[in-house]
């Protein structure tokens, strides 16, 4: 019986924040796949990956299970302190690709306007 390769995930860091429970917010827009509640994550940085497992996924102030490519989100990462993580980093579902491979294969869907 062959062992399923987990879907492509990926989800740029755009703010990292302290919360109560369980410790860890990031939010930003997934750009590619889908993310479960309870799914563990890889956070790529330029010299390193860091691993935390999504305790909440939350959009527009409401908690989901999943979350989808275009969407909008936060996810409350348990096993991750902000000091380890920063906007721009890369998450992946866990055994994902290196960043810079990914954002070389996949564009941007949306673009920042200056506030």
């Amino acid at each position: 019986m062959e062992e399923s390769q987990p879907a492509e995930f990926q989800f740029e860091i755009e703010q990292v924040f302290l919360v109560d429970q369980p410790g860890t917010a990031i939010s930003g827009l997934v750009e590619l796949g889908r993310i479960e509640t309870g799914q563990t994550i890889d956070i790529h940085g330029l010299h390193s990956k860091r691993h935390g497992r999504i305790e909440a996924i939350v959009i527009d102030g409401e908690r989901v299970d999943a979350v989808e490519t275009g969407r909008l989100c936060t996810l409350l990462v348990a096993d991750l302190t902000p000091g380890h993580i920063g906007p721009g980093m890369l998450a992946t579902h866990a055994g994902g690709e290196r960043h810079k491979e990914l954002r070389e294969r996949v564009p941007r869907q949306y673009t920042k306007t200056a506030a």
